[in-house]
């Protein structure tokens, strides 16, 4: 079917019905009933008698849920959002005959293809292949469908980049054609055209979905021209995060981000310079170099955030680093925008260490630091050059997101949930964990109109000196 999809498409996915229904622990029983794996049954809201006749008519259909399903859509004009989905029938014969009598309309032989033309979707069937598509393309849907059927001169089996993304071993698969998905969006927003000086020389942009073991994982991959003014930036600014700043971070912190930056690479960038000195030229910053101070980055920007979810706003503690060799003027700096911010009911510190400005804040900055012991969040920023991490403990369960960034165009991430018995919860109980966060975060009737917030840290702090912000006169 590949060979039916043109190379310039601006977007093409394929996915595997029966990976996905194996990895997710979904059946259907001799008796053609759909079975929900752990709590979903329960926890899920549907008809049962409308689930297994839907079941009945995909199984008396004959579409054969090992072979790859393919959607692909060549969007030109923001007008024309039509989207094209291929997939293969075990018995043609048996595919027309349970659709005839599901949707109540018979087939129309067109050619060497059969049709079924809709007012808001089309159905064609050649051989073993079945085309579903809508949009604009139903108005000449007879023209359209043969057009689908022919084998494409330039095929996304011509370009490697497409071709190997839809034949990576996952369940589900796409590819954007970032070009063509800019030039698009510039029809929708003139702005959109601003950036494309950020993406010239980048192809394509493929993401692989994996959903065994119980947990989602994503590969994704650039695809671009390492000669080009964006990836030679990107190879030039990016620096690893290393670990060193987690001792930094709020030392119960549920999300931490961090990306390594080469400052007197990225401030040379064109972009990046005039805005520096369009900033540095505002009396409100200080009159200081901005270009100075981007160069002077040497290593992690970082950001941690701790609260509690029931109060996040009285129980905020969040702190953010820069990794530089002139951490005095940063300070300065970020003591300038505080003082004009005024009004805000957050406490703030800024401390300059010999390699480092840290920036801590919340309701009450007795929080502690540190926290180089979570070995989760380690492995996830060791080495990289961007790296974030969550991890959500609700009811003895917990939920983790990670991405990593290691090489100059490829990225990973992950998201699964651990159980009360600290083992990989299979997803069809994922929902009570949703279930228990919805709960624990519903806020309670109040007992008083009094509240004091009980601490939430123990252990000892990085201390930090307060900076006091004054009004500007």
């Amino acid at each position: 079917m590949m060979e039916l999809i043109p190379e310039n498409s601006t977007f093409v996915a394929s996915f595997s019905p029966s990976k996905i229904l194996d990895h997710t622990g979904i059946t259907v029983d001799d008796n053609g009933k759909l079975q929900l794996p752990g709590a979903l049954k329960e926890l899920m809201e549907f008809n049962q008698k409308d689930l297994d006749e839907g079941i009945a008519t995909l199984k008396s259909a004959e579409i054969d849920p090992s072979a790859n399903v393919y959607v692909y859509s060549s969007i030109t004009d923001v007008n024309d959002a039509s989207a094209v989905m291929l997939a293969i029938s075990k018995d043609p014969e048996k595919t027309k005959a349970a659709i005839e009598k599901e949707i109540k309309e018979s087939f129309k032989t067109v050619g060497d293809f059969a049709i079924i033309a809709k007012s808001d979707m089309c159905i064609a069937i050649k051989d073993d292949i079945i085309a579903i598509f809508g949009g604009n393309k139903i108005e000449n849907a007879e023209e359209f469908a043969k057009e689908v059927f022919t084998k494409k001169e330039k095929s996304v089996l011509d370009n490697d980049n497409i071709k190997n993304t839809l034949n990576a071993d996952a369940d589900v698969n796409y590819y954007i054609n970032l070009q063509s998905y800019m030039k698009l969006m510039a029809g929708i927003s003139p702005q959109v055209s601003l950036l494309s000086g950020f993406v010239a020389g980048m192809d394509g942009s493929g993401i692989s979905i994996d959903l065994s073991d119980n947990e989602i994982k994503i590969n994704s991959e650039l695809f671009a021209d390492e000669n080009s003014d964006i990836m030679k930036l990107i190879k030039d600014i990016q620096g690893e995060t290393s670990t060193d700043f987690l001792k930094y971070m709020p030392a119960k912190a549920k999300l931490i981000f961090a990306t390594g930056i080469k400052g007197e690479k990225l401030a040379e960038f064109e972009q990046v310079k005039n805005a520096l000195q369009m900033i540095s030229g505002n009396p409100s910053f200080g009159n200081v170099n901005c270009v100075e101070l981007v160069k002077s980055i040497n290593g992690p920007i970082a950001f941690g955030l701790d609260a509690d979810l029931k109060s996040p706003m009285t129980t905020l503690a969040g702190t953010f680093v820069i990794t530089t060799s002139k951490a005095q003027e940063w300070k300065k700096l970020f003591e300038t925008l505080l003082s004009i911010s005024g009004g805000m009911p957050m406490q703030f510190a800024v401390e300059a260490k010999s390699d480092v400005v840290i920036v801590k804040f919340g309701m009450n900055n007795s929080f502690a630091l540190d926290a180089s012991s979570n070995e989760d969040a380690k492995k996830v920023f060791d080495g990289s050059f961007y790296g974030f991490w969550v991890g959500l403990n609700v009811d003895g369960m917990t939920m983790y997101v990670d991405t990593q960034v290691k090489d100059l165009n490829k990225g990973t991430a992950k998201f699964y949930i651990n159980g009360k018995d600290g083992n990989r919860m299979i997803f069809g109980d994922y929902p009570l964990f949703f279930k228990a966060l919805d709960s624990y975060m519903k806020p309670k009737p109040a007992a008083s109109d009094s509240f004091e917030p009980e601490p939430d840290y123990y252990g000892d702090d990085t201390e930090i000196e307060e900076t006091p912000v004054k009004e500007l006169e």
